[in-house]
């Protein structure tokens, strides 16, 4: 790819993320978006249809094509080994967190792009200035060594009821947090004593927990805590109710994302907006999804390195897959070496 050259993108998936991700490649000045790939006509060709785009109704058809050069997937968690052919056919990707939904899938992704494409996941956390400061402080050893931290995040009840049991409150919500600790203190979680709550989501006919909590053991000392559930009332204010926080010897670093600082009461009650992870700002995507997205272009135009390595990935699958096996054993679970 050269300086003046457009990345040209596919997104594999037209559906709540995909068309996120559809609008903001549109709109950025280093790539162009080629085609929305999506086995549905209905859902693929009204995305397509709205950016400017082809609809493609398989990879495979995407992939016998000459005029793609990268591809975003933003399919559901449990689809996400329609990356493996991609990246065996050399295309890079940049795949939707979490990278898959247990551990062996995500290996498999690791072993395709260690042969073929590169590969971004997309832990837009990652892209955060809040987190990104965060971590660079307690890298920094400002705060000395750390001894414990916890990170968590609530959601409401009706992302809960939209997923139906399709993805679980820990890799669909918790996985943010599971990278968020591991990242921002510097160590892996090693065992896991997890405990979910189910009553909300079977009183509504879902078949998911509603919320997990769990303590974590982590490789250099420290104890870590994690809590993440779809229980909010549907008429809070906020989509997101997230702390994160490490205490060291010397200091700490607290994040609190509850409030992005721009406040709404109307008809509809209060509201507090997104202003930092994908908000429309004078009629283009900015914040986090921006970044995140423009990261992956720019890294394969100047062949750099992505700031989320795979190998982060596949060890907050790790950490999840221990937690749910926690959760369904009731005693502590180690966690699986998550290497290749």
């Amino acid at each position: 790819m050269t300086d003046t050259a457009k990345l040209r993108i596919a997104v594999v998936g037209g559906g709540f993320m995909g068309r996120f991700h559809a609008q903001t490649v549109a709109e950025c000045e280093i790539a162009s978006l080629e085609a929305i790939v999506d086995s549905s006509e209905t859902v693929g060709r009204e995305t397509a249809d709205a950016f400017g785009a082809k609809h493609i109704m398989s990879i495979d058809d995407a992939l016998a094509r000459k005029d793609i050069d990268a591809y975003i997937v933003a399919l559901p968690d449990r689809s996400h080994e329609a990356a493996i052919p991609i990246l065996e056919a050399g295309k890079p990707v940049l795949l939707e967190k979490p990278m898959a939904h247990d551990l062996e899938t995500a290996q498999r992704l690791a072993k395709a792009s260690a042969k073929g494409g590169r590969l971004l996941v997309g832990h837009i956390l990652r892209f955060d200035p809040r987190y990104v400061q965060a971590a660079a402080t307690v890298q920094s050893g400002d705060i000395g060594d750390p001894i414990h931290a916890s990170s968590g995040r609530l959601t409401v009840r009706d992302i809960g009821t939209r997923m139906n049991g399709t993805s679980s409150v820990c890799f669909y919500l918790g996985v943010h947090d599971v990278d968020i600790l591991q990242w921002l203190s510097g160590s892996n979680v090693t065992k896991v004593f997890s405990r979910s709550a189910s009553k909300l989501m079977p009183s509504l006919g879902v078949q998911s927990e509603d919320a997990i909590m769990t303590v974590c053991e982590m490789d250099n000392g420290m104890v870590g805590s994690l809590f993440f559930g779809w229980t909010l009332p549907s008429d809070i204010p906020t989509g997101i109710w997230s702390r994160s926080e490490v205490i060291g010897t010397k200091g700490m670093v607290d994040i609190d994302v509850r409030d992005h600082g721009l406040r709404v009461k109307s008809a509809n009650g209060w509201q507090l907006p997104d202003g930092l992870h994908w908000p429309e700002t004078n009629g283009r995507i900015t914040g986090d999804l921006r970044e995140e997205v423009a990261h992956f272009v720019r890294a394969l135009r100047d062949d750099t390195l992505f700031v989320m390595p795979v190998e982060d990935a596949m060890r907050a699958v790790a950490v999840n897959d221990a937690i749910l096996r926690s959760c369904e054993s009731g005693v502590q679970e180690s966690v699986a070496d998550w290497r290749i």
